[in-house]
């Protein structure tokens, strides 16, 4: 039996030194590797901006708007109209030294172009006058008159049926005097009424007179238009009156005539 154990146990000696000597040496191995390439940094916002991001309130990001480059040449890519060379025109407009246009140190000259201001649109403003001071001795802010019609009213500021009781009530939202004056009154059933209005024709004169003078208008648009539609109040440049009522039986419409300043 001694010689057999013997047989047995250098065997399994070898196999426990072997199996000793293989951990080890697993234990002793390395990687290496190369980064990728296409390998991104943190998109962290702290890791990005060097702060915390701030729910509700300001931010760094919010600050970083890219400066815009211009200068010297006409090659800067800021805007459409530095990309695009109008033939003869910036180069006409600015001479800088050392080429290009732009601006740039050194004296600058500005050069005429032939026509130029002709081709610029006229801009205006629309014409306001409120009604503030403009009442007369008995109240009213003026006289309208439609001689085709044998209209002859005073207005009153405010378009209410107390103004429109008394003749024709100026809508407060619109000028008194310059601009788009604008004034309702009845159709009918009441003492003033002016439903005949939708029998003007284009060319009918209206006069206006306030304690800023007398303007007279000739009539230039007779419509029927929406009860809602409020378009034809807004200010405009030129001196004109627009006159609305309703449209008999038929409650949704509106007559709606505008006149502009002759003369």
């Amino acid at each position: 039996m001694k010689p057999m154990r013997r047989a047995l146990s250098v065997p399994l000696l070898a196999l426990l030194l072997f199996s000793m000597s293989t951990g080890a040496s697993a234990s002793d191995y390395t990687f290496t590797t190369q980064a990728p390439s296409d390998y991104y940094s943190s998109s962290s916002y702290e890791d990005v901006y060097g702060s915390q991001y701030n729910f509700g309130g300001p931010n760094v990001v919010d600050y970083q708007i890219p400066e815009l480059e211009f200068g010297t040449l006409s090659t800067t890519q800021t805007g459409i109209m530095e990309k695009i060379r109008l033939p003869g025109l910036q180069d006409a407009v600015v001479t800088v030294p050392g080429g290009g246009y732009g601006l740039g140190t050194g004296p600058v000259e500005i050069a005429d172009i032939p026509g130029l201001e002709d081709n610029f649109p006229t801009i205006t403003q629309p014409a306001y006058t409120s009604a503030d001071g403009m009442k007369r001795s008995d109240g009213s802010i003026g006289t309208l008159k439609i001689p085709s019609l044998g209209i002859n009213m005073k207005v009153w500021e405010g378009e209410s049926n107390t103004s429109m009781r008394k003749g024709l009530g100026h809508y407060s939202s619109t000028s008194a005097w310059d601009g788009n004056a604008a004034f309702c009154g009845h159709n009918r059933g009441a003492r003033y009424v002016i439903g005949d209005i939708k029998d003007l024709e284009i060319g009918d004169t209206i006069t206006y007179t306030t304690v800023y003078g007398t303007r007279t208008y000739a009539v230039s648009m007779v419509r029927t238009i929406s009860s809602t539609d409020w378009s034809y109040l807004q200010a405009t440049a030129d001196n004109r009156v627009t006159l609305t009522t309703c449209l008999a039986n038929h409650p949704e419409k509106r007559i709606c005539v505008q006149a502009v300043e002759v003369g």
